[in-house]
């Protein structure tokens, strides 16, 4: 992220470095990655005031599976979602066997590809998977 900024102001700046030192800086950034310290405040010296970061994020409409651009996935129900592999297709043979009522389907992510989604309707009966103490 702090790299997408520092491209943005070179750009704007109409400032280039060379492919080289575009990778130390690149290299250097990936080091900042520990949330606690990038947020903490932080002590200069001789100012009246401790500054701190904040980054804060947004989230694409498309990126959230319970939207509108996903209507396979209805309401009050229970989804389990994974991405596609080995295990997911025996996890869903498994289930089959274990709990026939749960649907399985996959959708194409707008972003991050296709998804496995393992839905069951909150209105059916749970209480068969309840172990009573």
């Amino acid at each position: 992220m702090f790299l997408k900024v520092l491209q943005e102001h070179l750009k704007k700046r109409k400032v280039e470095l060379s492919k080289e030192d575009f990778e130390k800086v690149r290299e250097t950034l990936s080091y900042v990655t520990d949330q606690t310290i990038i947020a903490s405040s932080q002590i200069i010296e001789k100012a009246s005031v401790r500054p701190r970061l904040r980054i804060m994020a947004e989230v694409h409409p498309e990126g959230n599976p319970h939207s509108s651009f996903y209507p396979e996935i209805t309401d009050n129900s229970f989804n389990l979602i994974l991405q596609p592999s080995p295990q997911v297709k025996e996890l869903r043979k498994e289930l089959f066997m274990q709990l026939p009522e749960i649907e399985v389907f996959s959708i194409q992510h707008k972003r991050n590809g296709e998804h496995i989604f393992f839905q069951f309707k909150k209105d059916r009966r749970l209480t068969r998977f309840v172990r009573q103490p």
